[in-house]
């Protein structure tokens, strides 16, 4: 089960696997310290350019663009019949297939964090490596949303590019919307993604983790049950 799914998704992996990477790269890169502002520290230039906004991003996209066809795309291809027919429950079907998605995110994450901290080192500001973990590992959580989402509307929606467009607009809708109307950041999801005190070396980000893992957790419980009494 798990080999398949790895084969399902090696194609979308060598496709933006590379393109996040790249990313990653040449966002750090280009650093060059100015000024007092707050860029002008390599830490905080590299917090702003990747975890911050490039991270959440691509990886964001990615994360959407895995679990949109992870049911839909099985309908779409006439093999999701023969996979419920197999001695499997849907539950350990659909947690396969998104633990499978979870591990690709977790190894994009990591490595474009080894990337970044290979950029410092020729720079001669290696990063702090705890704070670099800490960071990784909020970045990788905040993609469990639009993963858990798109997987739950690929499980409601037959069509794979339509789990896809509705995750894209909620999750924008989510992050853009509340703050517009409530004039304040922390109703923003965008805003518990990604902790600026904490990369420079202050504390631990306990609640931007715990609202992660609750956002991740709500659509892919939906998920389990829509697929547990779906028909197909």
């Amino acid at each position: 089960m798990i080999r398949k799914e790895l084969l399902e998704v090696r194609w979308k992996f060598f496709i933006l696997g590379p393109l996040i990477l790249l990313v990653a790269g040449m966002n750090v890169s280009p650093y060059t310290p100015f000024g007092t502002s707050a860029v002008s520290n390599l830490n905080a230039y590299v917090w702003q350019q990747w975890f911050w906004i490039g991270g959440p991003g691509l990886l964001g996209f990615m994360a959407a663009f895995l679990g949109s066809g992870l049911i839909a795309g099985e309908v779409n291809k006439g093999t999701l019949y023969f996979l419920l027919t197999r001695p499997i429950s849907r539950k350990r079907i659909l947690l396969t297939k998104y633990a499978t998605s979870m591990a690709i995110l977790l190894i994009l994450a990591l490595t474009a964090s080894i990337v970044i901290d290979g950029i410092c080192l020729l720079l001669g500001h290696p990063q702090e490596m705890l704070n670099l973990l800490i960071a990784t590992g909020l970045l990788w959580l905040s993609t469990l949303f639009p993963l858990s989402l798109s997987l739950l509307f690929s499980v409601i929606s037959t069509e794979s590019s339509r789990p896809l467009i509705y995750s894209l607009l909620f999750i924008l809708t989510l992050a853009a919307l509340p703050p517009l109307l409530l004039r304040d950041q922390n109703w923003s999801l965008w805003h518990y993604w990604s902790s600026r005190e904490v990369y420079l070396g202050n504390g631990f980000p306990l609640k931007e983790y715990l609202v992660c893992l609750l956002t991740a957790v709500l659509p892919l419980l939906g998920a389990l049950i829509a697929f547990g009494r779906r028909k197909y």
